[in-house]
């Protein structure tokens, strides 16, 4: 005689935990903007019908990049710089509303700088929602099928609850990450006071003791030349100290670059595997929110270009303050410049200009002494 085993049904309270962490993993996933777009986008082509989907983030005041692949077959899509009026999302980005084409191919309605990449793809119908926010524009959502097709009322109300949805997301995680920073750079001026008053009070006071036991000293005595010496190390140790609480008390402006530029090396070295090392050399000006971002903006660019062409095994990130300005150097240790004739241009040379020269930057690409690329991007300050 044999017996089935029965499923027995899980306690009401082991669902009610169930239900709670899958919760709190949502919430959680608000406050990291990746993981939260990530989660959106792999929502789109079971609740929309389409066949492939991501989305472009915004680069700077005007152009996106494409970003969070689903159900992409190439590469040749990833990364891309999308800027305004150019191809279907540059559209969206200038009229700001959605818009779709049934044939991405033979539209007459769009620039193709994009046709090859598309094309690569396999793609043909393409739709482009805005993702907007109390009027602010904070992205492109797309959809996309491997057919010539319209775009019906399911598709278009899915696409944009998506992107309702993942402007939301965007807002808190980006409202998360400032909260974060003030709070840093709050807990560094704080530890900044702390210092002065304790530390600092410290070595003045052993300081002002020893000039005391110095000048009650015969002259030449063996004892005050070594009181000298100990009374030259605690100056010293004084002067390293007001460094540090300079570098601790710097206001937000001067330290949000290095907070950017940290990130773009941890998420390289995430997606890459390959070394990615910031190298901050000189103290930073204040610079406006342009130009941090036309810097970090190149930066991630550049990185993209390692990525995708260096076969590099590490890069090195440095950041320094000259002419004027503040200049951020990429250099890696890959294979070097294109070659068959091909130049600078093929590693987006012209976008990663265009930005910098919205602010009054520079650009320089050549070679290195490793025999890899280094990218320089000046802006001023």
């Amino acid at each position: 005689m044999s017996f089935m085993a029965l499923k027995r049904p899980r306690p009401p309270q082991v669902n009610l935990l169930s239900e709670l962490t899958d919760g709190y993993s949502q919430i959680l996933a608000l406050f990291d903007g990746s993981t939260a777009m990530r989660r959106i986008v792999d929502d789109v082509p079971a609740s929309s019908g389409v066949d492939v989907a991501w989305v472009g983030e915004p680069d700077g005041g005007d152009q996106i990049v494409l970003r969070h692949m689903v159900n992409t077959r190439t590469p040749a899509i990833n990364g891309l710089t999308v800027p305004r009026g150019r191809g279907l999302g540059g559209q969206v980005i200038e009229h700001r509303r959605l818009l779709s084409v049934s044939d991405y191919q033979c539209a007459e309605n769009i620039t193709h700088h994009f046709r090859s990449q598309v094309e690569s793809e396999g793609l043909r119908a393409v739709i482009a929602v805005p993702m907007i926010y109390e009027d602010q524009l904070l992205g492109v959502l797309y959809g996309a099928n491997r057919f010539t097709s319209s775009f019906g009322d399911r598709a278009t109300q899915a696409l944009e609850q998506a992107a309702g949805r993942a402007a939301a997301a965007a807002v808190v995680a980006e409202r998360a990450k400032h909260a974060a920073e003030v709070a840093v750079h709050e807990d560094r001026r704080r530890v900044a006071v702390d210092l002065h008053d304790t530390v600092g009070a410290m070595l003045f006071t052993i300081g002002a003791g020893i000039r005391a036991l110095i000048d009650d000293l015969p002259s030449g005595d063996a004892v005050q030349s070594r009181l000298g010496d100990i009374e030259q190390q605690a100056g010293e140790a004084a002067a390293a100290l007001r460094g540090s609480l300079h570098a601790l008390s710097a206001p937000r402006e001067q330290v949000s670059l290095g907070v950017a530029l940290r990130g773009d090396c941890r998420a390289f070295e995430e997606r890459t595997g390959i070394a990615a090392r910031l190298i901050t050399v000189t103290e930073l000006p204040a610079m406006s929110s342009a130009c941090i971002g036309a810097l970090s903006g190149t930066a991630r660019e550049a990185l993209l270009n390692v990525e995708k062409h260096a076969k590099a095994r590490s890069v090195v990130l440095s950041v320094f303050a000259v002419s004027g300005g503040v200049t951020v150097r990429i250099s890696d240790d890959g294979v070097g410049l294109p070659t068959a004739g091909r130049g600078p241009e093929g590693l987006g040379m012209s976008t990663m200009s265009e930005r910098l020269a919205r602010v009054g930057g520079q650009l320089d690409i050549g070679g290195n002494e490793d025999g890899g690329v280094t990218v320089q991007a000046w802006v001023p300050a």
